[in-house]
Order: structure tokens, then sequence, then C-alpha cells
């Protein structure tokens, strides 16, 4: 009997099912996975966040980050702060949109769900651009992200997380909505852009049948980028960007370190990755070498953040393991050593809490003159520039060190008594507020000076505050012409008042700015000495000025 021609139907269709349910479990599966790598990270981060609020840990940067969401909500002060170095841009110049959101959603939630969803993009990024399957680099970028959290960089963790999805469409040939992703990032913190964009010039370089789209995908970002160009320009600030040399070998070295393993690697996406890591050790030098750039240091952030799960993406290295195990161990010591250290340093430190601050905020409260500023000798953890400042009274600093280029310059060198006289006076200050906490890198220079010269009596001290009254205290508004000084009646946020005794030339100590106008009396307005605004006022009287943002001043000054 010959065998059959073929086999009967239910036979194949054994096997064909067999297959069709494995194809749907592995697509279940990775599906899942997916849906976990999305959910997990979440609540890693709401875990590290509640914990941290049970434990009374604060971050790093949230002094600067609560006071300009409190400015928003209380003041409606969008472009102005007189309170912070005797005035500045403060929400316009450094990215609004995470001020914004927070007026509606909450701070924490922004956070989380930012910080949570980094590691999803990061993966769909890797896997579209460098064909990189593992989840590894996207689970290690969870646990980096965790630890992370205590830099406080909450405004660029939204503008990464924004930013990454951008270069998650742009990869998946969707450019214009790529573009409209990154412009948001622009617009929340420009450092996420400068970040994203050692991995957008790589990925040019290294892909030439993408660069078309890389080219749409520049055109279509290219008018968001004009205009925060232009809102740079008329927020314009004088800044000082600090980039210690040993900081520019550390990221550099990160970069090339990088570039040897790929170099020794068989990865299928290792020329792309050689040129990643190139481009960031000559972009990090860059930063060092181009004067007065707004990122400095900020170049850092890179690796800060995507260090070792780049290094971890990094497939089939066959250097021994001897080598690249130290190197790698290396990287994730270099990067996660300083926000551990923040954490038991945070942790440590009562000058982060409400607590220590009511004494001073009650002699504040008391010997307040709206004629003179405050100088708080700054904590290393810069908490005085949310609790002096949020309570009205207007202070010498603020929160970010490179904005002390304006007025504070003597504080970043080495001043003698002499010199921090004369600066507090030029600053319009009457009483200095020493802390008995760890302070910022002028600060034991100062309580030496405070503690020894003859130009400063002690008129209040307790275990957490010494508080000092400078001799010859020279007011906010003073004459320029042998006429008395002026009296500065109210200031706030955005405006002052203050009586002329008669005609003629005032320096009033806030800072200058074009947009400055009179809303009570006679006079004009015009840039003074140290960057201060003076008033021609043309009669005696009480006058009121404020700082009012239109859009014809902002033409005019785009027009200079």
């Amino acid at each position: 009997m010959s065998p059959p021609q073929s086999l009967p139907p239910d036979a194949t269709a054994g096997p064909a099912r067999s297959r069709s349910r494995l194809r749907a479990l592995v697509a279940r599966v990775r599906h899942m996975r997916l849906f976990w790598l999305i959910l997990l990270p979440i609540l890693l981060i709401a875990a590290v966040t509640l914990a941290m609020q049970a434990l009374g840990i604060v971050t790093w940067d949230a002094p600067a980050h609560l006071y300009k969401i409190a400015l928003v909500r209380r003041y409606r002060a969008f472009f102005w702060d007189n309170n912070w170095y005797g005035g500045a841009y403060q929400v316009a110049s450094y990215g609004f949109i995470f001020y914004w959101l927070a007026q509606f959603v909450s701070y924490k939630l922004l956070v989380v769900v930012s910080a949570g969803l980094m590691p999803f993009f990061f993966y769909l990024y890797l896997r579209r651009s460098h064909g990189s399957a593992s989840y590894w680099p996207a689970v290690v970028l969870a646990g980096v992200l965790a630890i992370y959290l205590i830099n406080g960089q909450d405004p660029f963790v939204l503008a990464m997380s924004l930013m990454m999805l951008g270069m998650v469409l742009l990869v998946h040939r969707q450019p214009l909505a790529g573009a409209v992703f990154t412009g948001i990032a622009i617009f929340t913190n420009p450092l996420a852009f400068v970040t994203g964009a050692v991995f957008l010039i790589a990925e040019f370089i290294s892909r030439r049948d993408e660069r078309r789209r890389f080219i749409r995908f520049a055109v279509y970002l290219l008018p968001i980028v004009v205009v925060r160009i232009l809102l740079g320009v008329v927020f314009a600030e004088q800044s000082t960007y600090i980039y210690p040399y040993v900081e520019v070998i550390h990221f550099a070295g990160f970069g090339m370190l990088g570039f040897f393993l790929a170099r020794m690697s068989v990865d299928p996406a290792r020329q792309a990755k050689q040129v990643f890591f190139l481009t960031y050790a000559t972009v990090a030098c860059l930063m060092a070498f181009v004067p007065n750039n707004p990122v400095g240091s900020n170049i850092g952030r890179t690796f800060f953040l995507f260090g070792l799960p780049l290094v971890l993406d990094i497939r089939k290295v066959y250097a021994p393991k001897w080598i690249t195990v130290p190197l790698i161990v290396g990287v994730a010591f270099g990067q996660l050593t300083p926000p551990v250290l923040h954490y038991f340093h945070m942790a440590e430190i009562q000058s982060t809490k409400p607590a220590f601050f009511t004494p001073a905020l009650a002699f504040a409260n008391e010997h307040y003159d709206p004629n003179f500023r405050f100088h708080i000798v700054a904590l290393d953890t810069h908490w005085e520039a949310y609790y002096f400042s949020i309570d009205g009274y207007a202070i010498t600093r603020g929160w970010y060190r490179q904005a002390d280029a304006l007025h504070n310059k003597v504080l970043t060198g080495d001043f003698n008594a002499a010199q921090y006289v004369a600066w507090l006076k030029s600053m319009g200050v009457k009483y200095v507020f020493l802390p008995h906490a760890p302070l910022d890198w002028s600060g034991p220079k100062e309580a030496s000076i405070l503690a020894s010269s003859l130009q400063f009596v002690e008129v209040y001290s307790s275990p957490d505050w010494t508080i000092y009254r400078l001799r010859g205290a020279q007011p906010m508004a003073v004459s320029l012409g042998g006429t008395r000084d002026a009296n500065v009646v109210y200031m706030d946020h955005e405006s002052l008042y203050l009586k002329v005794p008669a005609a003629g030339r005032y320096l009033i100590k806030v800072s200058y700015s074009p947009f400055w106008e009179i809303i009570g009396g006679v006079g004009t307005l015009s840039a003074g000495p140290d960057g201060f605004l003076v008033l021609q006022a043309t009669e005696r009287g009480l006058y009121g000025l404020r700082v009012n943002v239109t859009l014809a001043e902002s033409l005019h000054q785009l027009a200079l």
C-alpha cells in the first residue's frame, strides 16, 4: 500500500496552531516587559520620593524650584524678582514650563512621572537607534534616576524626559512630532537640549542614510530655537559659569573610556557608539575653552545621568574582564558617588528645616526697613534663598552661584575686610546674618571678618545664628547730586516706591533692566554704575517704579 500523498488537514493544523500560540506568547511577554518598564520605574521613583519625605530629606536644588513656583503662584512674577541678587530675571531666563505646570499639577507628581518614564523612552531610543534589545541599560537608568533625585534638578529631569521622547519620535521616522516635544523641552530647561544634542550630533555623523530625516527635524525645530535665542537675548543676564579643569578631565575621560570599550567590541552598532563617545569628549572639552558660554560644567549632566547605562549598552566587548570590569566600576563610582553623598549630607543638616530659620526670620521681621536689604552668609544648602525671599525680604544672593557675577563677584575671590565692607555698603546692607551651620565657599572667610572687624556690631546671638549690624550702612537709594538720599517706603518682587526729597539723580540699588518704568512721578530711568538703576527725578515727591515686560519694549531690545 503506497503512503498518502499529503497529510490530513488536522495533522498540519496542530503544529501551526502551536507556532501561532508561541508567537502570541512571545509578543505578550515582550509587551508585558514594556509595561513593566513603564510601571516599575514610576513605582521606584515614587517610593524613593515618599521615603525621602518621611525621613525629612530634601533635594539639593529644592530651594530654588520651590521659590520660583511660589513666586509664580503668589505674585505672578514671571519676569522679574527684586529679592535675589539685587534683582534678576528668574523664571523667564531659565525656563518656565515646569513652574507653570506646577501651578496645576503636584510638584512631586511631575517629578515621579517624568523620571519614571525616562527609562522607557531611553529603551525605545536605543532599540531603534542602536538595535539594542537588552532592557538592562534602561533598568540601570531607572536605578540611577532614583539616586539622582537628591540633586533636585527637577525641571531638567522633566525636560530630559520630553527631550528623550522627541528623540524616540525622530528615530521612529516622526521628525515633526519629535521637533514639537524637543521644543517643549527647550522651554522647560535648555540644558536638556544640550544633553540630547550630543546624541543627535553623533547620530547625524554616524548614520548617513538617515541624515535627510535629521535635516528635516532641524528645519522643523529651527523656529523654536530662534525664539528661545531671542528670549535669551531679551532677558540676558551676566553670569559666570564655573568649569574646573579637573571636571573637564573627568567628562572627557569618560568619553574616551567609552570609545575604548566600543572599539574593543564586536557590537553591531560599534561605529555609532564610538562616534557618540568621541562627540561627548569633544563637546566636554569645547565647553571649557569657549568663553562665556552658557553651559560650562553642566555638560557633565550627560555623564551623571546616562554614563553607566551607555557603557552597559556596549555589547560583546572582547577586552579581558580584568580591564573592563574595573573601568565599568569606575564609571559607576564616578557617576553615583556625588548623589549618594548628598543623601547623607542632606539628612544630617538641620539648616534645611523651617525651625532653623525661625529666630532669624523673627529678627528680620522686627528690624525690617525697606531702605536696606539683608545679607545672609550663604549656607551650603542655600535654603536662606528660599525662606528669606519668600517672606518678602530682599537679600544679596540667591541660589545660582553663577548669577553672583553681576553684583557679588567679590565673594568669588580672595577678599579682605575692607573689600567686604565696601561691597555690603554698595548693596544697601544693614544687617548681616551668620548661620551656625555648614557654609558655602565664601562663608568661612565672611565669618572670620564678621568676628574680627570693628565695622560690625553683634546685635543678636543664639545657638543657630549670630546677627551683626554694619556701621555706616548706606541705604538702597542714594543721591548722586549732593542732595539728601531718597527714602524707599515699599519694595516687592517687581516694584518699589520711594520718596524723593528734591529733583536730581538717584542711584537705586536694584539691578537695571530696560523694562523698568515709572508708574508714579515724573522723570527718566537709565543704567547706572555697577549694573544698578538710576532715577533722574524732575521734581520731589513719591515715585513708583515697576518692571513691566511688553512686546513693544522686547522688540525694541532686539533691535538695539
